[in-house]
């Protein structure tokens, strides 16, 4: 059974929403779907870097809590398929996943990043990774 750590950690990360937004938070699937718009949201002009950090912290926090029995009560599983896939779906945060990822992550979660975007975008993130790396 998963526990509500993850909501209490999201409440306490993330209080510009609601507390009717919380209180509708009743799996972190339904959270992540609220946080991910918000964070497509942030990545607008002015650029909110402040809330792109959080929910980053924030997954990797997620990822690193101990696995579920099934995908129902697994927080990594749920944050892989509720926020991480769905990253290089925005252009912007797909050009700014350098910052956020190592290249030897990103080739580790081939299968997550590619899901929404195919191998045609995958091999767009490796295109970028490429060319920031180039610059330094």
């Amino acid at each position: 059974m998963l526990s509500d750590d993850w909501k209490k950690e999201a409440i306490k990360r993330f209080p510009e929403f609601s507390v009717e937004d919380h209180e509708r938070w009743d799996s972190p699937h339904i959270a992540w779907q609220d946080i991910t718009i918000a964070f497509r949201d942030a990545y607008k002009y002015p650029r909110n870097e402040d809330f792109i950090k959080r929910v980053y912290e924030y997954a990797h926090w997620c990822m690193r809590q101990p696995e579920g029995r099934s995908a129902d009560d697994d927080l990594g599983s749920m944050t892989i398929v509720g926020f991480f896939e769905d990253v290089p779906t925005s252009e912007e945060a797909m050009k700014d996943m350098p910052r956020w990822f190592t290249l030897d992550q990103v080739i580790h979660m081939e299968e997550t990043f590619s899901y929404m975007v195919g191998k045609e975008g995958f091999q767009k993130i490796l295109k970028i990774y490429k060319e920031a790396q180039q610059a330094t």
